[in-house]
């Protein structure tokens, strides 16, 4: 059965297609069904990194499995290990926000810095109205932590459009994307939200 990623995913592989070199880099890019597979698949050159050793490994396993190498190692999106301008794509699917407001802006620049000039960059962050989904711990406006599956606090950053705006003001926005959905948990519902950024890194 083929696998279906997420559609954010797919999007910005429209983005990317008359791009002349095919280099990509998913900042959180560990666990057992890795999106770069489906760069992969297209003809990409594949970096990830991911913070979680655990993810790494889940990862490898993955690329064992279907006989394929996707370059995961152990990193750090704030303190991304490669030279200024060197992929041609760079991402972050739901992994940056986890991340406080302040390690936020340190990760878009750092992301900002390893791409190519004229590069394709995705970015999405939890928007506000979701703000009845993430009720834990607000040590810091916006800053929700909250207990997971493996029994640790994790954090969740609510944004407001403005601020986000203000994140990627200096870049090229190719597509902003604002999604609410209504999620099921028990007998409960509720509203989750997230702004979608494609951008264009200037020249």
């Amino acid at each position: 059965m083929k696998t279906i990623y997420p559609a954010p995913l797919y999007q910005l592989l429209h983005y990317t297609q008359n791009l002349e070199e095919k280099t990509v880099l998913d900042c959180g890019a560990g666990g057992p069904n890795p999106p770069l597979a489906l760069f992969h698949e297209y003809g990409f050159k594949t970096t990830g990194i991911d913070i979680s050793a655990g993810q790494v490994e889940a990862s490898r396993e993955y690329e064992t499995k279907h006989n394929v190498d996707l370059n995961i190692i152990e990193g750090n999106m704030l303190d991304l290990e490669f030279p200024d301008e060197s992929f041609s794509c760079v991402y972050s699917y739901n992994s940056s926000v986890h991340l406080s407001k302040k390690d936020t802006r340190r990760a878009v620049d750092e992301m900002l810095r390893v791409l190519k000039p004229g590069g394709i960059m995705y970015i999405n962050f939890i928007w506000e109205p979701a703000k009845q989904m993430y009720l834990g711990e607000e040590r810091a406006p916006g800053e929700c932590w909250m207990m997971g599956r493996d029994g640790e606090m994790v954090l969740h950053t609510l944004f407001s459009e403005e601020e986000t705006d203000t994140i990627m003001k200096d870049q090229e926005i190719l597509l902003k994307n604002k999604q609410e959905i209504t999620i099921k948990y028990g007998d409960e519902l509720f509203d989750d939200a997230y702004i979608h950024y494609y951008i264009k890194k200037n020249r």
